[in-house]
């Protein structure tokens, strides 16, 4: 609600707050307001049905929010069944899922971040490969997995992590 607190608790009210806010920020200070949206998937239909609203407000000069939006696939059959929305969305960008290099790259950048010395490795070619084989390059599966992997290097005194114990944790649909 942008710290915006009226008087009166009807919608109308809220609308009207919420447009003044805008329009001072926009046009009397100058400023873009941006409203950044995570997991934009979980909205409902009428929670989108109010963003669609809030990008009408505008003057002739100055767009008065910009939305930014990341969410899941299952977000855009949704937006396209909302009318005037689908028009309003200037930039639709999809990331798609990574190539096995991309996988591979993306495991040792987290596993260095989290403090891993180079040049030591904890998964093999072979377990990275079978952990792509299974994810598809999908980020959040491959996390799982080789969070899962850590996981029992820990529980069974191992260090390094093949594909034999990927394979039994995707078996196992641990995961």
């Amino acid at each position: 609600m942008f710290g915006i607190k009226p008087d009166a608790r009807s919608t109308l009210d809220y609308k009207e707050e919420i447009e003044k806010y805008l329009f001072k920020k926009g046009v009397d200070e100058n400023k873009t307001v941006v409203l950044l949206i995570d997991e934009g998937q979980k909205l409902s239909t009428p929670f989108l049905e109010i963003l669609r609203t809030l990008l009408n407000y505008e003057t002739n000069e100055y767009k008065l929010l910009q939305l930014v939006m990341v969410s899941q696939m299952e977000l855009l059959p949704r937006i396209k069944k909302i009318k005037n929305f689908r028009d309003r969305i200037s930039l639709k960008y999809i990331i798609n899922p990574l190539d096995e290099e991309e996988t591979k790259e993306m495991i040792e950048f987290r596993l260095l971040e989290a403090g891993l010395e180079p040049p030591r490795k904890i998964f093999t070619d072979e377990a990275i490969e079978r952990i792509y084989e299974y994810t598809q390059g999908y980020p959040r599966k491959t996390s799982i997995i080789c969070h899962n992997a850590l996981e029992a290097l820990v529980m069974h005194d191992k260090s390094i992590v093949d594909s034999a114990l990927v394979s039994r944790i995707v078996d196992r649909e641990i995961i």
